[in-house]
């Protein structure tokens, strides 16, 4: 508590316009929900906030998936929901703050197994137990479009700002093009340094209005992930007011990239040195071990990377988004890139979710992978670009199938929290594929 209040009191000297605080709870589909409160009752939220317990439910619509049981089968009973500790922050709306709350259980003693960031907490518990510390970066791909439709009802890209015309060609790394959308870059990239986000800077991406914001790697997982969430809020927020709208969809445009969000791990041991590499500075035997750790589970945790239909469009040829359970160096087509790098900072990049991820989802399959390593042997790691390599499922029946029974999830993650996840997106999927979609009644109007 007197953490807590010594929190408060310094947030109110630094921010003193500040009227009002948003109380976030990010739901499985890590969208903020909650409540806004006068300023003046931060000072209690110490003592806990009630939140449905079907929060934790929600579909990607916002609707509660009662399939999933935590809704008006049990009553939607309210679970309190305590303030997390260093996640007060401004916004970017000077008279806003924020900060997270976690959820408790039934009797309010402890924190639900049934939050996507507890069962994070609780990889790290078992992680830093057998003496491994991840480091973690994250790059988040988004992009720019503008606010209409077009003729055909469809998402386009922005106006350039500064030249006036349609975004209409990829130019990747185009420096001058970070130029034109400077104002909206500026704005972003101040409003990041007051929250306090460990940013490194944006670039253009490989499609017309697409960016890219890295993250420096950290140590503390769970909050690369807070700030995530804090990020694409912040993103939607800034690209408001400079008159654009913004999307994390994991495939927005059928003919353009996809958004990713990659994930850097590296990890290190009590002393500080990088458990990647041996004495030598080759890679180490743990190193192969947990490739191959990573790979086994690959087709079983595609479901928890790709968590919407949308996810599994970004899988096609030719944009650098893998169908396989490869590994390789300095090569963007794999699942599991080893980029170039010294043996202080070798690392491994996983590449197969999409920015519509979960954050916290994302840290617990590639961690698992580190438990998972003791149960394998370096020689057992396949040759670079495995011709063999596993197919990953890219149609969201069969990953969520996969994903159900799968042993080895089973063995890192709670049984309830999958069961939670899987009724949810099996609701999603079933009522997305009752839909009745315009490219169909031109198909078949008068040809069936």
């Amino acid at each position: 508590m007197d953490g807590f209040i010594q929190e408060v009191k310094n947030f109110k000297q630094e921010w003193p316009e500040i009227r009002f605080i948003d109380l976030i709870f990010p739901d499985i589909n890590a969208r903020p929900r909650g409540k806004r409160i006068p300023i003046e009752a931060l000072d209690k939220v110490y003592k806990g906030v009630y939140l449905p317990l079907s929060t934790l439910s929600l579909s990607v619509h916002g609707k509660v998936v009662e399939e999933a049981g935590l809704g008006e089968a049990i009553g939607e009973p309210d679970h309190i929901c305590y303030p997390i500790l260093g996640t007060l922050t401004p916004t970017f709306n000077p008279e806003v703050g924020q900060i997270m709350l976690n959820m408790m259980d039934r009797k309010g003693e402890k924190e639900t197994l049934m939050s996507p960031r507890v069962v994070l907490a609780q990889m790290m518990e078992r992680l830093h137990a057998n003496n491994l510390f991840p480091v973690t970066a994250i790059e988040l791909e988004f992009y720019l479009i503008d606010k209409n439709r077009n003729d055909k009802g469809e998402i386009q890209p922005p106006v350039n700002p500064i030249h006036q015309g349609r975004e209409f060609k990829s130019d990747v790394y185009n420096i001058e093009n970070l130029d034109d959308y400077a104002d909206f870059l500026s704005d972003l990239n101040f409003a990041a340094q007051a929250q306090g986000l460990n940013t490194s800077g944006a670039l253009s991406e490989s499609a017309p209005g697409q960016f890219e914001i890295n993250f420096n790697h950290q140590a503390d997982v769970i909050n690369a992930c807070d700030q995530v969430i804090y990020a694409k809020r912040l993103i939607r927020q800034v690209a408001l007011k400079h008159g654009f709208d913004v999307t994390f969809m994991a495939k927005p445009f059928a003919d353009e990239a996809g958004n990713g969000m990659h994930i850097h791990l590296s990890v290190l041991d009590e002393h500080g040195h990088n458990r990647f590499s041996d004495s030598q500075g080759d890679c180490s035997p743990f190193f192969y071990k947990t490739l191959t750790a990573m790979l086994a589970m690959m087709p079983e945790s595609m479901a928890l990377l790709c968590p919407n239909v949308n996810s599994y469009r970004r899988f096609c040829p030719m944009m650098y988004t893998p169908t396989r359970a490869d590994w390789a160096e300095n090569h963007r087509g794999v699942a599991l890139r080893i980029p170039m790098s010294d043996s202080k900072n070798r690392r491994i990049e996983h590449r197969i979710a999409g920015a519509d991820v979960n954050p916290y989802l994302l840290a617990v399959v590639v961690l698992s992978g580190l438990l998972a390593s003791q149960q394998f042997g370096p020689e057992q790691c396949p040759p670079a670009l495995d011709e063999h390599a596993a197919s990953l499922p890219t149609r969201m029946a069969d990953a969520l199938r996969t994903l159900s029974s799968s042993e080895l999830i089973g063995m890192y993650l709670p049984q309830d929290f999958v069961s939670l996840y899987t009724a949810c997106k099996d609701t999603e999927l079933r009522e997305f594929e009752q839909a009745v979609t315009p490219l169909e009644v031109e198909w078949m109007l008068h040809s069936a």
